[in-house]
């Protein structure tokens, strides 16, 4: 028995399998954009704003996911940016939502290492681009 074959085989299962989980949870969430949307256009709040927004990253972190799960079963390789770019946009959702003012729980430690964490990805993404530029 080729155990090699079988494993690959196994593999793009569960990456095809996460691909189908993925593209649910981006349709999930293109819904709640649009819904913070309509809500936005009847009742405009500063909670109404960010948690929009957070659908919204929401939204683009699903997106880029599928393209990274797309790629990898087309190719069988992960291209490194699109992995720190999801990274990056995923950092910046959670800064600001923890930033909103909605958020009664804010704590300056936890909003100083998301910003640090936020700003080493990012010139991670900045220096994984202008290497491959």
């Amino acid at each position: 028995m080729d155990y090699i074959k079988w494993l690959r085989s196994l593999e793009i299962l569960l990456y095809g399998l996460a691909l189908v989980v993925t593209a649910v949870l981006a349709g999930y969430s293109f819904y709640l954009v649009v819904l913070g949307i309509i809500d936005l256009s009847h009742n405009a709040t500063e909670y109404s704003v960010y948690l929009l927004l957070s659908n919204l990253f929401l939204f683009i972190i699903f997106i880029e996911l599928l393209d990274t799960f797309i790629t990898y079963i087309q190719h069988k390789e992960v291209i490194v940016y699109k992995i720190i770019d999801v990274a990056l946009v995923a950092l910046a959702r959670e800064l600001i939502v923890y930033i909103s003012p909605a958020n009664s729980n804010f704590d300056i430690a936890h909003a100083a290492v998301l910003t640090a964490a936020t700003l080493a990805i990012g010139v991670v993404d900045y220096l994984q681009h202008r290497r491959t530029a």
